[in-house]
């Protein structure tokens, strides 16, 4: 537990380092670029939309009224990106992730730099992995949330234990690999499950918290950089860890 609490000091404290604005603000303009081109696009493709035709008349009429309005096609659409504008900005800020746990190494590990860093490939394969893994598996404990959902907390049990154990796995794999070989990442984060699972558990919270869920990935990547570094100078993993 020391080890998260330090993790979420240090993060707060390099809370306004140019780096991690630098990563915010590259991610939110890639992702309005991608919203815009994805407006473009959908507008195209309204626009070369050729109907099915029905047997009845009205819902030929009703298709034919939907597409010739073009206020509701721009309310359906911005209403849709509002609700996804979180996760979207989620994956595209992660291609930005280097940057941030080389700046929180830079400053408070300076002797145990990563080699090398992942590229934007590897973490936009990371992100994305994470991203439908936590898509797919909130959907399947649905029926979870509908059986409890008239006992008191038990569906936020499901939820919250879920997404800290995802977030918490998902962002340590992001710093661990560039450190070890991904066999023994694994095996050292199971060794230390109890406090990646804390940490996942800050960044579930931080996504529960709108506009402050844009800034999840970089506190989350800086909050799990910490947890490796500290757990790494704990003496049982010092000796055995191959950095």
């Amino acid at each position: 537990m020391k080890n998260v609490i330090t993790s979420l000091e240090r993060t707060l404290n390099q809370l306004f380092d140019p780096a991690f604005l630098k990563v915010f603000i590259w991610g939110i303009l890639t992702t309005l670029v991608a919203i815009a081109i994805t407006w473009a696009l959908a507008s195209h493709l309204k626009s070369q939309i050729v109907l099915t035709q029905f047997d009845w008349q009205w819902v030929n009429d009703a298709f034919q009224w939907l597409l010739e309005v073009d206020w509701i096609f721009n309310v359906i659409f911005f209403f849709l990106m509002g609700i996804f504008f979180p996760p979207i900005a989620t994956v595209f800020m992660s291609l930005y992730l280097d940057d941030i746990v080389d700046a929180v190494e830079g400053k408070y590990y300076t002797d145990r730099l990563a080699g090398k860093r992942l590229g934007m490939g590897h973490l936009a394969y990371l992100a994305i992995r994470l991203a439908l893994f936590i898509v797919l598996l909130n959907i399947v404990v649905i029926p979870l949330y509908i059986m409890f959902f008239w006992v008191p907390f038990v569906p936020l049990i499901i939820f919250y234990t879920l997404n800290s154990y995802l977030l918490g796995w998902g962002y340590y794999e992001m710093v661990a690999v560039r450190h070890l070989g991904i066999k023994e990442a694994g095996r050292h984060r199971k060794s230390i499950r109890a406090q990646v699972l804390i940490g996942g558990f800050a960044v579930t919270l931080l996504y529960s918290v709108p506009v402050l869920n844009l800034a999840a990935p970089i506190l989350g990547a800086a909050i799990l950089t910490h947890i490796f570094h500290l757990s790494l100078q704990q003496p049982r993993f010092a000796e055995s860890a191959v950095i």
